[in-house]
């Protein structure tokens, strides 16, 4: 099942998007916005009008996520007229029919694709040095996009983004971290004095997402890296183990039941040894199609099998984290996958919390054949304290393989020389 990579053409896509500066933003809310929407619903999550949390025994409500601080949570837009967000581009309106907490979202909307963002200046500095930003987001179906944050720290000549792509078939909320993919000079995040939030597709291709609970959730100090591999193939022993043996660094497998024993592929005895190594085999059910293209029963009936092969064969440690097949899932699909697994990875090509992922059934994965991208998101986590995923498929040198042996090399020795620390899934979750 591979896939090529998405982080080189989502960056072509969205150059231009990067270089829209405060300069352009002379719109405030409502001035290009077609809303006229003046909704005063009081709120009726479990926040107070200062920030700070309730408990479920003070609102009468449990809050959908109630780790962190909270940064935002688009009540106060009585008036969007009278926000103190400033417009990006696009459309932005009040929503309050599709709300994540609360009684209203925030909706983005840019019918000529490209962008549809807002941003807000914090003249005291919102610190984010031992954060990591989250966010409740919702994308129309069926559209594919990128959510995207840029923190101005303190000037655009020093700025973190963050770009998270979300898979079409995921269309109802979905909690993201904002993970940093670019860095431009020495951002400080003690003091970030601009943050701007932007929706982002191809051009042409209309794009609306809501948004709501903003949030910042706590980072450790030390990144994290994990090596991904799927589909089991023979190479992921025959190199890649092999390579990281040596710098005593562990992996994870994405398993396919049926195709283990098979040519070219992993036998039973290369996994057990992989496992006593340290190693996680995780579920990647068989499907031609992506699970959302299946009925639930059916999707259930793969998760389930792919999870079952594992226990039965000696992998309960690794049984418990699933690989999405196409890197596509469905909320649907979200549903079936957390009833059976702890974690759950997909590509969202940018890096994620390093304590604890927003969504632990969605943990975004980079592309480890972008070997100068992968290097890139590397250095900005080893110094802000994020998590990369490094996902591959095939290793080895000609054209059949997606990495060549020099180019996992490249990366295996560019972290081992980072203060930061290699772990598996199991290990996320274990501590």
């Amino acid at each position: 099942m591979k896939r090529p990579s998405t982080r080189r053409s989502f960056l072509a896509t969205l150059g231009a998007a990067g270089t829209v500066s405060i300069a352009g933003c002379t719109d405030v809310f409502g001035e290009s916005s077609e809303s006229t929407d003046t909704t005063t619903k009081e709120p009726t999550d479990a926040k107070t009008s200062g920030g700070e949390e309730m408990t479920s025994e003070q609102s009468g409500n449990e809050s959908p996520f109630t780790r962190g601080e909270l940064v935002e949570d688009f009540e106060g837009f009585k008036n969007i007229n009278n926000a103190d967000w400033g417009i990006i581009g696009g459309n932005v309106k009040l929503d309050s029919k599709e709300v994540y907490a609360g009684s209203q979202s925030l909706s983005l909307e840019n019918k000529n694709g490209e962008v549809a963002g807002l941003y807000k200046a914090f003249p005291e500095g919102l610190d984010l040095s031992k954060h990591d930003l989250s966010l409740a987001v919702k994308l129309d179906k069926p559209t594919a996009g990128y959510i995207a944050a840029e923190l101005i720290a303190p000037a655009r000549s020093d700025m973190l983004t963050s770009r998270r792509y979300i898979p079409q078939e995921l269309n109802d909320w979905v909690r993201i971290d904002f993970g940093y993919t670019e860095r431009q000079g020495e951002p400080i995040l003690k003091g970030v004095q601009e943050l701007r939030l932007m929706v982002i597709s191809d051009p042409g291709s209309a794009i609306q997402a809501r948004i709501d609970d903003l949030r910042k959730i706590p980072k450790p100090k030390k990144g994290k890296v994990i090596f991904q591999f799927d589909d089991n193939h023979i190479s992921q022993y025959e190199t890649a183990f092999d390579i990281l043996k040596k710098e005593d660094m562990p992996g994870s497998v994405g398993v396919i039941p049926d195709t283990v024993n098979g040519q070219e592929a992993l036998s039973d005895g290369h996994m057990r040894e992989m496992r006593d190594a340290g190693w996680d085999m995780m579920a990647h059910p068989q499907s031609s199609e992506p699970l959302p293209a299946y009925p639930a029963n059916k999707q259930r009936e793969m998760i389930q099998s792919a999870k079952r092969y594992l226990e039965l064969k000696g992998f309960q440690k690794g049984a418990r984290h699933f690989v999405a097949p196409y890197n596509r899932v469905s909320n649907e699909t979200l549903d079936i996958v957390s009833e059976f697994h702890e974690t759950g990875f997909l590509q969202g090509a940018c890096p994620s919390n390093a304590t604890e992922p927003s969504s632990m059934h969605t943990i975004s994965r980079v592309n480890g054949a972008d070997v100068e991208g992968v290097q890139q998101i590397l250095n900005i986590a080893e110094d802000t304290g994020q998590m990369v995923v490094i996902a591959y498929h095939d290793i080895g040198n000609g054209n059949n393989y997606e990495t060549t042996t020099d180019q996992f090399k490249s990366i295996v020795n560019h972290v081992a020389g980072q203060d930061i620390d290699v772990i598996t899934p199991s290990k996320l979750i274990d501590g």
